[in-house]
């Protein structure tokens, strides 16, 4: 029984050091220490202006968000677009021919639950309701 004691100490200090490189961040990554606490409450504000908009005619129905309906906090993210999926907000940040990438945030109101792979997106989730995301957008 000593013997079986004697190793344990060992064992789990092999295994903490296995376990600790491969929770580092990635270079390159963001956590959600970096972006503002109300990011999800910002991307509602945003969706709320806009559905506000269209409600009164000022607006035509599109996925597409016009960036005058856009929260400070998501113009201070510098997007290129941004736009609605399945109730959820898709801050682009980056684009190329048939690749989007930047922040999906997921609101309250959406039932949607972000799942990779559907409809060309990878997510990442980095926490508070806001997601790291790739999209492949088939032609």
């Amino acid at each position: 029984m000593l013997r079986f004691h004697s190793l344990i100490v060992p064992v789990c200090l092999f295994g903490y050091l296995l376990v600790i490189p491969g929770c580092q961040k990635k270079p390159g990554s963001r956590d959600a220490d970096s972006l503002p606490d109300n990011l999800a409450a910002s991307a509602l504000q945003t969706h709320m202006q806009y559905i506000k908009a269209v409600n009164s005619g000022a607006q035509e129905p599109s996925d597409e968000i016009s960036e005058q309906y856009w929260s400070d906090e998501i113009k201070k993210l510098k997007p290129i677009k941004v736009y609605r999926h399945r109730g959820n907000i898709v801050v682009v940040q980056k684009a190329s021919a048939n690749i989007q990438e930047g922040l999906y945030i997921s609101i309250m109101i959406s039932s949607y639950a972000p799942q990779s792979g559907d409809d060309g997106f990878t997510f990442t989730d980095i926490g508070n309701s806001v997601y790291d995301f790739k999209r492949v957008i088939e032609n």
